[in-house]
This record gives structure tokens, C-alpha cells and sequence, in this order.
């Protein structure tokens, strides 16, 4: 039975680790299996095949005692204990981020320099004819009004001008904000479609954002747009592939995006979170015009995790990681969801909480869902929920460098098959508390708890995120290709 997957939680401040492994099928089908702790080594035994999971003379390590021992499913999980550790040996292993920085909002080309012509990443449509922007000036973050971010009016001869003129850039300027920019509506009107205030490319109906400011101004998604100097148009003509690699922004990884996103929803945080977490909604607006809502919990933003997926690039020999450790419930479109989701901000307005929103563009919510998905799989289901009424989801978000998220998006080009399944009933559970509810005795009987929870809440999540190409295909359909 190969390990599936390691991960390895670290607290230094607790002199503690808890330590979950995943495996390629089921524990019940195992006759013989043992997990042993010899001269500070780590390794379980399987009819007579020994397989390490922690060395500890990796890092000048003692384990001293396990507890909270359980197997569940096709995972195994406990906490183990030490009195000693060579944090900085620790923090050398593997290549993955050291330390996860907020890196500067920077657009990556020029202000007054770079001649430049706005496409779409799709089609390549050309979308803003070729520009010299004079001026490129950063909005504020999207918890707050941007109209409160002007302390005085912007009028000239005496004049006062309207607050809403001012957030409208002129056809040479670029306001741009958390992985957007806002064009004036003169610029693209003529090759964007606006069907109730979403902007899509006329030629393959992306989705590219929304107008603003009573129509004046076009909010676009920078991950739908990609730009190309004129002078490479002119020396390739219609070649504009080069532009694919040609991002609106510098740092524009999805790592370095959460990052921005946490940074934003609680600015002076910092690392520290009360015990019960930080809480806030993204939001977004899908293709086909419906509101999607995410509500997110985050317990640490800069945890220490040792990962090991075997027969993978960058993990196969261990890596340290920082993660960020939250829970999390996408609630979709469905209007019992969203009911359930207004009731409990109302609660949260009455107990004087403030929760902030957040909207970002759906291909950045369509991604992180994904991910929260993939990486909540390395958690035992009895693990997996905060309570029975919320049944917010736990799951990790790992801070990756530049060269695996590179790899993350060369997936996603390729082709794959899925098979559908029916979507899972969603039974009791235990708590995190360790409150153990009430299981079904029939149920209990006939199969493990999770021998098929992580491909059927794995193919649930994904019809959620999976949606956006569809939809842009319906779009497609219903209004005709326009040159």
C-alpha cells in the first residue's frame, strides 16, 4: 500500500508536529501494517516493506511520544511531540518559497514609455488600439469606496468637478486595483459586448469584466487581458502569440495574488489571528451572469508544512512550504445557499462582526476553489468540517515559488478525462472539537467512512469551478461572432 502523500505540520512554539498521511487505497484492506519509532526515526511497516516518513537526523530532531492516533479512510493521522529542533536546517529543504512576502502592485509595462495594445487572452482579439498611457495611478483596495479615497475635489479654474469624473481615467490613462485596471468606456465600447453591465470579447464571448461609474468606465479582469508592444505587431503582423506570456502585472502568480488578497481583507493583521480565525465572503459574477459567494475562515497565514507527493517534480524529495491553513464553503448560485448566507451576515450585522466582501474576477475564484479542493483531499473527511450547521470545509493554501506555479498552469492546458459521479450525501461527522455525531449503523456496515469522499467532493467542487468554459461556449451561441 504506497504513500500517497506526506504532510507535516510544525509548531516550534509547541514543540509539536501533526503529521497526516494519505494512501493509494483503503486501511481496512491492509492485513499488517505498523508504524514505528526507532532511535528517533519514523516509518511504517507493511508485510515486511519499511517506508520512511520523517528522519530526524535531517534536522537534529528528538520524537519523544505520538497521541491523537487515527486511521480513517485511506488516511492516517497523530501528533507527535519533541524536545528539540534545528529550525534553520528545517527551513533549507526544498526548493518551494522560504518566506512568502507581499511583493508591490506594479503593471509591467511603462507609464509614458511602452506603446501598447490590450488583447484578449483567448482569442487575442485586440481590445484597446495601440496607446502611449501618460498615466497609470493605483485605486484603492476593493473594501472601500473609491470614492472615499479623494479628500478634495479635482476641479481646475475654481471649478469643482464631480466626484464620479474623477474615478473615470481619460482614453490615455490606466486606473488599475487587486488584479484589474478600469479604461475608459471610449476606448473599448467598440469591441466588447456589455449584455447587463458584463463586458464580453465580441469575437470568442470571454468574459472581460464590468462597466462602472454609471457606464462610463470598463473595470477588466487582468487575467482575461494580455498586452503586446506595437512595435511587435508591426515587425510579426498577425504573429501574436508572444503576447500569451505578456501579463497586465508583475507577480502575478496566484500565490502572490492570495497574498495581495489576504493583505487586503485584513491589512494590519499581520500573522496574528484570534483563535477562532478571520472570516470574510468573496465574491465574483460567473460568465453566465449569476453571483457566486465564497465564505472563507483563516485560521494562519504563515504556517510551516513539510510536503512529499511522490512521483512529482518538486515534491518527490520533501519540501518546506509556508501555508495558509483555512477553512471555507463555496455557496454557488443556489438560493437556498445564498438565503443561508444573508440570514448569517444579518446575525453577524446584529452581533456588531463586520465581515468584509470582496469581489474578484471568477478565472481567480474558479482557481483558488480548485486548489481548496485539491489540497483539502490530504485531510481525513472526519477532519474535514468545522460543524454540522456551517459545514465550512478545511484545507490549505500553499505558498508556491514561480517555477511550480508555471508548472500549475502547463496542466491546466492539458487535456484530461473525467468520468462523472453522482454527488455524494453529505452525512454527520465529527468536529474538529472532536465531538463525534451520530453515524449511520447500516451505513457503518457497508462502507469506510471515506473510501469514496475524496473523488465524489473532488467531482461536487469541480462542477462548481468548471462552469466558465461552458458558459463562455452557450455565450457564444446565443450572440453571433462579431468582427
Amino acid at each position: 500500500m504506497p504513500v500517497k502523500s506526506v504532510l507535516i505540520e510544525f509548531r516550534p512554539n509547541l514543540c509539536c508536529g501533526q503529521i497526516c498521511l494519505q494512501f493509494d487505497e483503503p486501511i481496512r484492506n491492509c492485513k499488517n501494517t505498523r508504524l514505528i519509532i526507532n532511535n528517533g526515526d519514523m516509518f511504517f511497516l507493511e508485510n515486511g516493506n519499511s517506508e520512511f516518513v520523517l528522519r530526524h537526523d535531517s534536522w537534529d530532531m528528538d520524537i519523544t511520544q505520538l497521541s491523537l492516533f487515527n486511521a480513517s479512510g485511506c488516511h492516517i493521522t497523530f501528533r507527535f511531540n519533541y524536545t528539540k529542533i534545528d529550525l534553520i536546517k528545517l527551513f533549507k529543504i526544498g526548493s518551494g518559497p522560504k518566506v512568502s512576502h507581499l511583493m508591490p502592485l506594479e503593471l509591467s509595462f511603462v507609464e509614458k514609455k511602452d506603446h501598447l495594445t490590450l488583447h484578449c487572452n483567448k482569442c487575442l482579439y485586440e481590445l484597446a488600439p495601440g496607446c502611449n498611457y501618460n498615466r497609470l495611478r493605483e485605486l484603492p483596495s476593493g473594501l472601500f469606496d473609491a470614492s472615499e479615497f479623494f479628500c478634495h475635489s479635482h476641479g481646475t479654474s475654481g471649478q469643482e468637478q464631480p466626484t464620479s469624473s474623477v474615478l473615470v481615467p481619460r482614453a490615455t490613462q490606466i486606473y488599475y486595483g487587486l488584479n484589474y485596471i478600469v479604461l475608459n468606456m471610449c476606448v473599448v465600447q467598440n469591441r466588447i459586448s456589455n449584455i447587463s453591465g458584463n463586458l464580453y470579447c465580441k469575437r470568442c464571448m470571454r468574459m472581460l469584466g464590468s462597466s462602472i461609474e454609471s457606464g462610463a468606465a470598463a473595470k477588466l479582469w487582468a487575467d482575461a487581458l494580455r498586452w503586446l508592444p506595437l512595435s511587435s505587431l508591426n515587425a510579426n503582423g498577425n504573429d501574436r502569440a508572444s503576447a500569451l506570456t505578456r501579463l497586465l502585472f508583475k507577480h502575478a502568480t496566484v500565490t502572490h495574488l492570495m497574498i495581495r488578497l489576504l493583505s487586503s481583507l485584513w491589512p494590519l493583521a499581520g500573522t496574528q489571528f484570534s483563535p477562532h480565525g478571520k472570516r470574510a465572503i468573496l465574491t465574483t459574477t460567473m460568465p453566465d451572469g449569476h453571483d457566486h459567494y465564497m465564505l472563507i475562515q483563516v485560521r494562519e497565514t504563515q504556517l510551516a508544512i513539510l510536503r512529499r507527493i511522490p512521483n512529482d517534480e518538486y515534491l518527490d524529495k520533501g519540501c518546506f512550504h509556508r501555508a495558509c491553513k483555512l477553512y471555507f464553503r463555496d455557496y454557488g448560485s443556489c438560493h437556498f445557499d445564498r438565503q443561508w448566507l444573508e440570514q448569517w451576515m444579518q446575525q453577524q450585522e446584529q452581533q456588531q462582526q463586520y465581515v468584509p466582501k470582496l469581489s474578484i474576477s471568477p478565472y481567480l475564484y474558479a482557481e483558488l476553489l480548485k486548489r481548496f479542493d485539491d489540497n483539502m483531499s490530504l485531510i481525513p473527511k472526519r477532519l474535514r468540517y468545522n460543524n454540522f450547521e456551517e459545514k465550512l470545509q478545511f484545507t490549505y493554501f500553499f505558498y508556491e515559488s514561480d517555477e511550480q506555479e508555471l508548472l500549475h498552469r502547463q496542466q491546466q492546458h492539458q487535456p484530461c478525462s473525467m468520468k462523472p459521479m453522482p454527488q455524494p450525501k453529505l452525512g454527520e461527522y465529527e468536529t474538529d472539537a472532536g465531538l463525534v455525531a451520530s453515524l449511520d449503523e447500516e451505513d457503518a456496515d457497508n462502507e469506510s467512512d471515506d473510501e469514496h469522499s475524496d473523488s465524489e467532493l473532488g467531482s461536487m467542487l469541480l462542477h462548481k469551478s468548471a462552469p466558465i468554459m461552458v458558459y463562455e461556449k452557450n455565450l457564444a451561441k446565443r450572440w453571433p461572432h462579431q468582427k
